[in-house]
């Protein structure tokens, strides 16, 4: 059975400043401590190592063997120690820490991504995994614990227990073909696009699946001819004449060569909320959320 060894590091502390200084006066000055109870301390290490570390001789003190070994272990160990500690800290303190950070994938094009540069410049030791995901899988996903954070763009009521803070107003456009026939109207209908064909992403990654309900209350089901992961693949089907789209405002403030923007007549907010459990919450979960809500 392997021995348990109950040595504190303030002992090691106290052997290394003696092995490092080969000298009980000098060292025990170092410690800011007197002399005698450094001794007692050094042979209570011995008495519980079973070994000699120094030979004491009238005026100076050598390492055996397995003092100078000791030496380069105890090093080793404090500084581990040290680090470890000061990583535990810095955990407190919400500058290191890992958070799962739900998303849809149109935040990404927000102020958002300006705003996580920053944080993610001033916090290096904290690990953001960004995980993008649909409004209703982020809050599954919540609720399991999976996620810390989710950010998605349309008010809903969180599960008990989370809170939910509106980070920024936003609306959708409609994204069009620069030669599309609508392209001269100021603002749009809703109900002008059930004819249209449209582009989407997969609602399991996108906020498609509430701008299809948006389109089912302005009376007809969108006709969905395309599909693509990436939004920039979206919308260059659209530029090619594919189709259509709703987009968040953010995409409009891009250059994408061959499509046009145009503002709704009945505004469908794309406002970004920010959605966690305050009771859950790290000290580095705090520090995102305030740093959102700050930009």
């Amino acid at each position: 059975m392997e021995r348990v060894y109950r040595t504190d590091l303030k002992l090691l502390r106290y052997f290394l400043a003696v092995a490092e200084e080969l000298h009980f006066g000098r060292a025990a000055a170092r410690l800011n401590m007197s002399q005698p109870p450094l001794s007692l301390h050094i042979k209570e290490l011995e008495s519980q190592l079973g070994t000699l570390l120094f030979i004491r001789h009238s005026r100076s003190v050598a390492l055996t063997h397995a003092g100078k070994v000791l030496m380069e272990e105890s090093r080793r160990l404090l500084t581990s120690a040290n680090q470890a500690l000061a990583r535990v800290e810095q955990i407190g303190r919400g500058e290191a820490g890992r958070i799962e950070l739900g998303i849809v994938g149109t935040a990404m094009w927000s102020e958002v991504r300006t705003i996580m540069r920053g944080y993610l410049k001033a916090y290096p030791n904290v690990d953001v995994i960004f995980r993008e995901r649909s409004p209703v899988m982020q809050m599954a996903l919540l609720e399991r614990r999976e996620l810390d954070v989710g950010i998605w763009r349309m008010a809903t009521e969180p599960s008990a227990g989370f809170s939910s803070i509106r980070l920024r107003d936003a609306a959708f456009l409609v994204a069009m073909p620069e030669d599309h026939p609508l392209v001269g109207e100021t603002a749009i209908a809703l109900a002008d696009l059930q004819n249209e064909y449209f582009v989407t992403m997969p609602s399991a990654h996108s906020d498609w699946a509430f701008l299809h309900r948006v389109c089912q209350q302005a009376g007809f089901s969108p006709l969905i001819v395309r599909e693509a992961v990436e939004p920039q693949t979206v919308l260059a089907m659209i530029s090619m004449g594919m189709g259509i789209t709703l987009a968040a405002d953010s995409y409009a403030k891009m250059q994408w060569p061959g499509v046009v923007f145009r503002p709704l007549k009945e505004r469908i907010p794309a406002d970004l909320y920010v959605v966690y459990d305050e009771r859950q919450a790290t000290p580095a979960v705090n520090k995102l959320i305030a740093t959102l809500i700050a930009g």
